[in-house]
């Protein structure tokens, strides 16, 4: 199956259009499940096109994970689409969070604005809400007329279409599959019924059975790899078994490029933490390129296969979150020759890192880190 009908979406410039495209396309149903939704021009814009496809009759879910409300809520505009009533929890982390990373907004006032579209959307007979559970789903993905499935790591912000306040354009993978057999094979295995199965997705899911797959499907894709191994990653923390299978792989002659953002959003000293643990574990067999741009793509690829998608090599992704991945081999897959192209680009436009000067971090920033992810 895999080759006929995907296409992949790189950044946010190719995603957003087609998803609209497909909202107002839509005859039938539209689910979308989000982690971040945030009140802006690109978030109004979607739920604009939502309430349209609506009062023509399309039935639509939005199921929108209020634990992404802490992100929304401590960096950017602040604000969120769908979450106005904060707990004191939340504050706490949110506050958290801007003073690691966003300290200048601790001078700003954050005003609360809930936009009339949300009240529309909550009213319409059409319309079914889902948004006041934290369900640690840090998975994107839509489905029109259970014939289209768009999955991968953009939410719906602006920062994902232009840049974000810091002035870093974003850069990241979606995936359009089109065809009715994708879709029912991915809310089969979604739903415990496919599992066992050969299947291109793989997923941490905890209901309605507890599935979590994902950290032994990147682990084994380093091990089978035998000439390259490719890895661009927003957030990378040094979890021992990732160090011990990419410094074997570079052991045995692989050929290892990493890329990550030279300056993340969040966790940015853990990534450079683990670069430099990586240098020193595979001497010259890796090479390390730090991108201009905020890397929020999650990818892994070899000679023999590609793995894209929503999760992050983070203890966090690999055991508290859902997230959902593409598994396919390269070759037939439809998507190689794109995947390689982007890979390109992105390695064109970064900086290599000088063997002898490793990136600079900070420990004590590091060690946070790795409580929080």
């Amino acid at each position: 199956m895999a080759g006929s009908g995907m296409k992949l979406l790189f950044n946010g410039k190719e995603a957003f259009p087609e998803i609209l495209r497909c909202i107002d396309e839509a005859r039938e149903s539209i689910y979308i499940n989000m982690f971040i939704w945030r009140n802006d021009s690109i978030g109004r814009d979607i739920a604009r096109a939502v309430l349209d496809a609506a009062n023509r009759g399309v039935d639509v879910t939005i199921s929108k994970d209020r634990y992404g409300c802490i992100c929304e809520l401590c960096e950017e505009n602040r604000q969120s689409f769908f979450h106005h009533d904060i707990s004191a929890g939340e504050r706490i982390k949110i506050k958290a969070l801007e003073y690691i990373y966003n300290r200048d907004l601790l001078k700003e006032k954050r005003e609360d604005i809930e936009d009339p579209l949300l009240g529309m959307l909550r009213a319409h007979p059409g319309v079914h809400i889902l948004d006041e559970v934290n369900k640690y789903d840090h998975s994107k993905y839509y489905i029109f007329d259970r014939k289209i499935l768009i999955f991968g790591g953009i939410n719906i912000e602006d920062k994902e279409l232009y840049e974000d306040r810091k002035g870093r354009e974003y850069s990241d993978y979606m995936v359009k599959l089109t065809g009715e057999e994708y879709v029912k094979e991915f809310l089969g295995r979604s739903l415990g019924k496919m599992q066992g199965s050969r299947s291109i997705f793989r997923m941490n899911v905890k209901k309605p059975v507890r599935i979590f797959e994902l950290e032994d499907a990147f682990l084994e894709l380093i091990k089978r790899a035998e000439k390259e191994l490719t890895i661009v990653m927003a957030y990378f923390s040094p979890l021992p078994e990732f160090m011990d299978d990419i410094k074997e792989a570079a052991g045995r002659g692989v050929r290892i490029k990493l890329v990550i953002p030279s300056l993340a959003n969040f966790t940015d000293d853990t990534n450079k933490r683990t670069v430099r643990k990586l240098m020193k574990l595979c001497g010259g067999n890796i090479s390390v390129w730090l991108s201009p741009k905020m890397l929020h793509a999650k990818l892994l690829m070899s000679e023999k296969e590609i793995i894209l998608g929503s999760c992050n090599i983070t203890k966090k992704a690999f055991h508290q979150l859902d997230e959902l991945d593409l598994c396919i081999e390269r070759e037939g897959s439809g998507l190689e020759e794109q995947v390689e192209e982007s890979v390109r680009k992105i390695i064109e436009e970064s900086a290599r890192v000088d063997g002898d000067s490793p990136p600079p971090y900070s420990r004590m920033l590091a060690a946070f880190e790795g409580i929080l992810m």
